[in-house]
């Protein structure tokens, strides 16, 4: 009887050992990380420190004081981040002003007169495309190039738009029969951003494109791409992806705004370490 207690007193001391002996490695390997995440914030790598916060919350849950007093570090590491990319986020949307600023007197507004949304066209271009054959290149209120066909006098099940530049070209993407509006006998619809997606490039880099094929499911109606209108088509389009930069700069910038209010609110809030007093 007295062996056996003996025996289970020294398996029980033997287990708190090895268990005080965990908690110590585990202790010093969730310092090493603290300490890690502290010399990369002073190093100005704030997504590395935020990668090695999340090593120490993942790896060392029961660590429970080193992962409190880290989130102060964490804090620290967002506030840089959202410094960083507010001043980057500045310099993108101070360019993509001056861009616009130098599009915007090229181009006039047009009122719907159905009670939907404008739209903008460049200053040299007739308002009126759905009297005739053919294309016409607008900018949406909302900065999105798109191109608006018009086939007069046909029925043709007008589905895409086809550029050709000699042996090249480029096709939009086949459009739903829904989307097609007609009027005595004539065919029209817009081609939306996404139908358009890699067209504006292509013209830029194909100023001769001289054709253009408007495809249906009942034929073909051909029209002829001049300089003026290969015009209107490339500024629409920079005009668009312009706008599209100024817009998505100044989201991203009032995103990183709201993190650095953020940040240091939880700063002024969170109490400073012991070891950091």
């Amino acid at each position: 009887m007295f062996n056996a207690i003996n025996k289970t007193i020294m398996a029980g001391a033997i287990l708190a050992i090895a268990l005080s002996g965990c908690s110590d490695k585990e202790n010093l390997g969730a310092q090493e990380l603290y300490s890690k995440s502290e010399a990369a914030i002073q190093a100005s790598d704030f997504s590395g420190a935020l990668v090695l916060l999340d090593t120490l919350n993942s790896r060392y849950p029961k660590q429970t004081q080193i992962r409190k007093d880290a989130l102060r570090l964490r804090a620290e590491a967002m506030q840089g981040i959202a410094l960083d990319s507010i001043a980057s986020e500045s310099t993108t949307l101070a360019e993509a002003t001056i861009k616009v600023d130098e599009w915007r007197p090229k181009f006039r507004h047009v009122d719907s007169s159905v009670g939907l949304e404008g739209y903008f066209i460049p200053k040299n271009a007739p308002e009126k495309v759905m009297t005739s054959t053919g294309i016409q290149p607008r900018v949406s209120e909302k900065g999105f190039f798109y191109i608006v066909a018009n086939v007069e006098g046909r029925s043709i099940g007008l589905r895409s738009l086809e550029f050709i530049d000699g042996h090249e070209s480029v096709s939009s993407s086949a459009i739903s029969p829904a989307r097609i509006v007609k009027v005595e006998g004539s065919e029209s619809a817009s081609f939306n951003p996404e139908d358009l997606e890699g067209i504006g490039e292509w013209l830029l880099q194909h100023p001769n494109a001289s054709k253009l094929i408007i495809k249906g499911a009942k034929g073909n109606a051909t029209v002829k791409i001049d300089k003026a209108l290969r015009d209107q088509l490339t500024d629409c389009y920079q005009y668009g992806a312009a706008l599209q930069v100024l817009h998505l700069a100044s989201v991203k910038r009032e995103k990183y705004e709201r993190m650095l209010a953020t940040s240091r609110d939880q700063l002024a809030n969170l109490p400073v370490p012991e070891k950091q007093k």
